[in-house]
């Protein structure tokens, strides 16, 4: 029981701080981390060299996400220059094409995404494709912003890369445990994800009530 007490401590402080108002869920990211260090070093669980190990580690996976946005700032004009949302925005929105119908099919684009690519990547590249579509078609940007995340969440506990399978197989280190265990204990959690992204896919309404 005494060990899950800092895990516990450190749910308690980033979702407390988040729904208290105390800091914004981007700056509850800084604070767990620093909440994290602090019980790891109480704990006597790292050492001096491997806190700078980690940042050096934290800062190389910095750059490598910030070059992305980067690059994808830059392919977002290039669509935009193009103009190729607004036609595919034209086309759509001038036929039958309903907008449940064309968020299951970006919600199946993005789960197969999922499968071989990273989150950052996908949402980068797919969401200023699909935005002025959702747009045209009337569509709550925070409801498809929900979906979309929730369609690359599902992709990533997807074979057969799945990353997030291979980061739980990475921190567990245990070599009993393969990765097919981790995918087949996935399965629920990927139903359950899919059943919340078909509802809220249904009914829109449901991401505005809180």
């Amino acid at each position: 029981m005494l060990k899950i007490i800092p895990v516990g401590a450190l749910i308690a402080i980033v979702l407390g701080g988040i729904y208290g108002g105390i800091f914004t869920p981007t700056e509850a990211g800084a604070i767990g981390t620093l909440a994290a260090t602090v019980i790891a070093c109480v704990m006597r669980r790292t050492t001096i060299r491997e806190l700078a190990n980690l940042a050096v580690e934290a800062a190389a996976g910095s750059t490598s996400i910030l070059f992305l946005v980067i690059a994808a700032s830059a392919f977002a004009i290039m669509l935009t220059l193009s103009g190729i949302p607004a036609y595919l925005s034209a086309q759509i929105g001038g036929t039958d094409f309903s907008l449940i119908g064309y968020t299951v099919g970006y919600l199946l684009v993005l789960i197969m995404l999922g499968m071989v690519l990273d989150s950052t990547s996908i949402l980068l590249i797919m969401v200023p494709l699909a935005v002025p579509t959702v747009q045209a078609l009337g569509g709550d940007l925070i409801w498809f912003g929900i979906v979309s995340v929730i369609g690359v969440e599902i992709g990533l506990l997807t074979p057969p890369l799945g990353l997030s399978v291979y980061a739980i197989k990475a921190s567990i280190g245990d070599d009993k445990i393969s990765l097919n265990d981790i995918f087949v204990g996935a399965l629920p959690f990927i139903f359950i994800m899919l059943m919340v992204a078909i509802t809220l896919i249904l009914y829109p309404q449901l991401t505005l009530l809180f």
